[in-house]
């Protein structure tokens, strides 16, 4: 093998050892610039690489679900023969996950019908496994429609067929029943008519099931549909019409309202009776005189009858009555001024509504709010700050050698016009101008420098001489 190497090979080698060896630092630095450039190059390349993006692999409709997100958000992405996974550059991983976990994405994968469909069933399957196959179908296709209801982020359906032997009477049976989970969207509610709504949409799914055996809770587990809190119901829109009004005139985030609702607490039964008169209606007078034993006697009679009217009223109040309504309004004291106290309350009132009666209390104070601290937020580096990285790291690289080679350029140049000059010393002033004539302006005016002021002005004498011949 070394044979057949060329012979001129270990000479090459020696002079490029020894052409390094005299010039180490601008080979350090070259090196150095080559491997900063390879190892940049390198983690731009694992930046930019495709991975997977989640550890585990998908199904299919979840592999769609998550495409049509990311197409949306204009990201590039690949996906593989299979529709399991998708690939995405290693750099957005992170964000992208974050971006879909605060979407919700992907839904847990439910089977549809069509996918029940699709399973071969053995002929000697018992028809319990067929019925729940089936079911379970008819459930995923429900959480499917309930999935793009607006408002509803993921939805959940669990359907419990009739019970009971199917030849017996129909008050030894029980009808099927369904329960319903719906994962809401922050700040969405419900209306109660969204909720009837629902309620026959999945009773409509599946057969023999009656709307009102289906249950619809919300992710606390709060039934929805059920008869609302008048208390509560009427605390929110009084919070809701104030917080408006001072959030318009004051600014966003510059007063804070509070309101309480206190009810009757139980339930009362008050009956009043009042008499009401109208006046005098007729009258009646009569006299009789006479005389007994010598004694007179005169008598007069006057009857008079009135009308008035008896009223009755029977009052019950309910338990959640409203008895008292109590409205608390803190203003930032560094935004708001604390001499508008009146008017601003003036303002609740108005606002309130037909809510406030004689005898509510509306309390405003204020106080210095609490500063709240800002979120940093890293922010990712932005495209043409990445493709300008490279076009950096060579300006980088060739500043380095221009710094490095530089004194090395000047040095040499130096030594070179310190050489010439030793050489001339030695010739007459005619001869160092002939030889200087050969040479470039620059480097005749180095030398010239170089001589004393009795040396150069000769040298020039006869520099010009051979000019004006």
């Amino acid at each position: 093998m070394l044979a057949r190497l060329p012979a001129s090979l270990p000479r090459v080698i020696e002079d490029c050892a020894v052409w390094a060896h005299r010039r180490r630092r601008p080979v350090i630095v070259v090196a150095c610039a080559v491997a900063l450039t390879v190892a940049f190059c390198a983690i731009i390349a694992r930046n930019i690489a495709p991975v997977s993006l989640f550890d585990a692999p998908l199904h299919p409709k979840q592999t769609t679900e998550v495409a049509q997100a990311l197409t949306l958000w204009n990201e590039p992405f690949t996906v593989n023969a299979q529709s399991t996974q998708i690939y995405v550059a290693a750099r957005r991983r992170r964000e992208l996950l974050v971006r879909l976990s605060l979407a919700d994405l992907p839904h847990g994968y439910v089977p549809t019908t069509a996918d029940v469909l699709q399973t071969q069933d053995n002929p000697l399957t018992p028809p319990e496994v067929v019925d729940d196959r089936r079911r379970a179908g008819i459930e995923g296709d429900l959480v499917a429609g309930l999935r793009r209801i607006d408002g509803v982020a993921d939805a959940a359906v669990v359907i419990a067929p009739a019970s009971g032997d199917s030849f017996a009477d129909a008050g030894e049976r029980s009808p099927p029943s369904a329960s319903v989970q719906l994962i809401l969207q922050p700040g969405v509610q419900l209306s109660a008519t969204a909720v009837a709504g629902i309620r026959r949409f999945v009773a409509a799914g599946y057969p023999g099931l009656n709307a009102d055996k289906v249950a619809v809770v919300d992710g606390s587990g709060a039934l929805l549909g059920a008869t609302p809190d008048r208390a509560a119901a009427r605390e929110s829109r009084i919070q809701a019409n104030v917080q408006s009004a001072l959030d318009g005139a004051l600014g966003a985030g510059a007063a804070i309202v509070r309101v309480s609702v206190r009810t009757a607490g139980s339930e009362q039964s008050v009956q009043s009776t009042s008499v009401v008169p109208h006046g005098l209606l007729d009258a009646d007078t009569g006299s009789e005189s006479g005389a007994e034993n010598g004694r007179k006697l005169n008598k007069q009679r006057t009857t008079r009858h009135y009308a008035y009217d008896t009223i009755v009223e029977h009052r019950n109040i309910a338990a959640d009555a409203i008895g008292r309504i109590s409205v608390a309004v803190f203003l930032d004291a560094s935004r708001v001024d604390a001499s508008h106290g009146a008017a601003i309350s003036s303002l609740v009132r108005a606002a309130a509504g037909a809510d406030l009666v004689a005898g509510d209390d509306v309390v405003v104070e204020s106080v210095p709010f609490a500063l709240k601290p800002t979120p940093v937020i890293a922010v990712a580096p932005a495209p043409l700050a990445q493709a300008m990285l490279p076009v950096a790291a060579v300006v980088l690289v060739a500043v380095a050698l221009g710094v490095t080679l530089w004194p090395h350029r000047v040095a040499h140049r130096d030594s070179a016009v310190a050489g010439l000059r030793s050489s001339l010393d030695r010739e007459s002033p005619r001869t160092a101008a002939y030889v200087l004539s050969t040479l470039p302006r620059a480097t005749r005016e180095r030398v010239l420098a170089s001589y004393g002021p009795l040396r150069r002005a000769s040298i020039e004498a006869c520099l010009q001489d051979d000019r004006v011949r």
